[in-house]
């Protein structure tokens, strides 16, 4: 199991898929919510990967990447952790499980979570945006 000393390694959800990641591996993942559940002492929330930015915020320029799931221990509220809403998780791997979506079955990179980002709900208000100004400066 990781601890606060552990490093954070800069892998994604696909690395983990392809065997270039293990269990225990200490990781930053951020994307879109797509389900909650909570169950009897943890929640789960399933997630699509977006690459992230150098402030860990979900990339909504780039394409959408595989699926993860993160499980964090208590209750998570639904209404506020909704699909559509963005997080950024630090967590630690703990394998790989298999999960329907619609009815294809899907393998999901699993991650046991030290913390939970949630970004607010507009992302104009996270976004990083880059701004182009072209500027004319006379002195007299």
């Amino acid at each position: 199991m990781a601890t606060e000393s552990d490093p954070v390694l800069p892998l994604g959800p696909a690395h983990v898929l392809e065997g270039q990641s293990q269990e225990g591996d200490r990781v930053i993942w951020g994307g879109r919510i797509v389900a909650v559940r909570n169950l009897a002492n943890r929640t789960e929330i399933s997630v699509v990967s977006y690459p992230l930015d150098r402030a860990d915020r979900p990339r909504l320029d780039e394409e959408p990447g595989v699926r993860f799931l993160v499980r964090r221990p208590g209750f998570l509220e639904p209404v506020k952790y909704a699909p559509g809403r963005f997080v950024t998780v630090l967590g630690t791997v703990v394998g790989i499980e298999h999960a329907e979506v619609d009815e294809y079955r899907l393998a999901h990179p699993v991650l046991a979570a030290e913390r939970v980002h949630l970004w607010p709900a507009e992302a104009s208000r996270w976004q990083s945006r880059t701004q182009f100004s072209i500027g004319l400066g006379i002195s007299l």
